[in-house]
């Protein structure tokens, strides 16, 4: 019953959000912050629980057997970590969200949010894992239409008609799949053969649905504005959840159950991560709006999660979970930053910035750690995700691959440039009298430490986030030889 829990009382529990705002108006974000430490402890007792390898903790709940509609919920390794970003981002969300207007409807959709957000990644039944997956768009929807900025209309219509076009394809896959297999349960798909044809097809239209979610070249373009407009403790959850379901299906639901045909896409999956590391690297480049520049690195990193992907070895695809953790961890705390920097200096624009370290040491001192990360540092996540991708691409696909280190050296590029022209340097005149620009308050600064100190410790002992999921993906890796 763990699992239905975590997916069941974030629901539940969330029209009190919304009712005791008008009781209390601070019972919301109490509420929101509780259910997240729930769900961390929850996370926790799996992981000290869960046996080293194989799925675990299994529950099933018979709905509609005759059409194998059954709700079945299980956990490994890959699924042990993603859970617990949820956990770890549910909190850090709740605490940057502290001063939100109208709370009660703002953490009643965060609410509505977590709970099928933890079901997309226990989900054993295809069926659900759709479900699941459509359920998560309609807090995000409402989250940027409504809290977001002045073209948050724009942006919140763009998001939801890419991405439910999307779940169109992914759903065709699916009926496509059902139909030949007549199961949507993960272990039977495993073991049933599909006629070449039908699974490449099947490999395409799902392949269509994840890669709009990632997002990658060329399916990417809603996600700039979606982060543009959205509040930027919902661009975390964009960045640092939305994402992750793109590349988990693709992994789960293609790479796992069709290994022989995504043999025969791996070339295709590498060109287009190829191409999205550099398109984004060069579009961050040439970007003057800070926090559009920060979105553009993420699909720029989303792009070495598919370059790992593509390497279809036990190598690639531990690299490719990393990524996922470490890009989620980073990421989040890049977006939180570029958010207060507008709040604080009132422009989104870098070329209308300057000298800021001078007047908010703290904040710019942690989005410097950030961006060293981004970009690779030795001691962060950044450098173990980036290195062991690069490395298992290189081993697959030879020298070719030679040129992604350059897209590494164009990240720094980007980055780079940004904090010379707006964190350092002489402080415009217009910066020295604001009375806005002041350090955070300490409930601010708190998700700020914790996304530091987690991507630090990832850094430093990857072996906490590896040792999890790697005798998983070893099992799984067979299925190529």
């Amino acid at each position: 019953m763990v699992l239905l829990s975590m997916i069941l009382l974030p629901v539940l529990v969330a029209p009190f959000a919304w009712i005791g705002e008008k009781v209390n108006r601070d019972f919301p974000k109490y509420l929101s912050l509780a259910v997240g430490i729930f769900l961390a402890f929850c996370t926790a007792y799996l992981i000290v629980k869960y046996p080293g390898n194989g799925f675990a903790f299994e529950e099933f709940y018979r709905i509609y057997p005759p059409f194998d509609f059954n709700l079945h919920l299980a956990v490994d390794g890959i699924s042990l970590v993603l859970i617990a970003i949820v956990a770890f981002l549910a909190i850090t969300v709740t605490l940057s969200s502290w001063h939100v207007e109208r709370p009660g409807a703002y953490f009643f959709l965060i609410l509505i949010f977590l709970g099928p957000m933890v079901g997309v990644f226990v989900s054993l039944n295809l069926i659900w894992f759709f479900i699941f997956w459509e359920f998560t768009l309609v807090p995000m929807f409402f989250h940027i239409g409504i809290w977001g900025a002045e073209n948050r209309i724009y942006a919140a219509m763009k998001f939801f008609i890419y991405t439910h076009l999307a779940s169109i394809f992914l759903l065709l896959g699916i009926i496509i799949l059902y139909l030949s297999t007549h199961t949507f349960e993960f272990g039977k798909l495993l073991n049933i053969h599909l006629d070449p044809s039908v699974a490449k097809l099947v490999w395409i239209l799902m392949f269509i649905g994840f890669a709009v979610k990632m997002p990658v070249v060329p399916f990417h373009t809603w996600l700039p504005d979606a982060h543009v407009q959205a509040p930027s403790p919902i661009s975390v959850f964009l960045a640092g959840l939305l994402l992750k379901m793109g590349a988990y299906g693709l992994l789960r639901w293609e790479i796992f159950l069709f290994p022989q045909t995504s043999k025969f896409f791996a070339p295709l999956m590498a060109f287009i991560a190829v191409l999205t590391i550099f398109y984004a690297g060069f579009r961050a480049l040439a970007e003057d709006h800070i926090k559009r520049m920060v979105a553009y690195s993420s699909i720029n990193h989303m792009g070495f999660v598919l370059l790992g992907l593509s390497a279809l070895t036990a190598a690639g695809i531990s690299a490719a979970v990393y990524e996922m953790v470490g890009h989620a961890l980073v990421i989040s705390l890049l977006f939180m930053i570029a958010g207060y920097v507008h709040h604080k200096t009132h422009t989104w624009y870098i070329s209308e910035l300057g000298g800021i370290m001078k007047k908010i040491p703290g904040l710019m001192t942690m989005f410097v750690i950030g961006v060293l990360a981004a970009v690779g540092l030795p001691g962060t996540a950044g450098f173990v995700g980036e290195l062991t991708v690069m490395l298992a691409a290189f081993d697959y696909y030879g020298w070719i691959m030679v040129i992604v280190p350059l897209a590494s050296a164009l990240g720094a590029g980007f980055f780079m440039w940004m904090l010379q022209r707006a964190v350092f340097g002489p402080l415009r005149e217009e910066f020295k009298n604001l009375a806005t620009l002041k350090e955070l308050p300490l409930v601010e600064n708190i998700p700020l430490a914790m996304y530091i100190a987690a991507f630090i410790i990832v850094g430093v002992v990857p072996a906490i986030v590896f040792n999890l999921y790697n005798p998983v993906i070893n099992t799984f890796a067979q299925l190529f030889q």
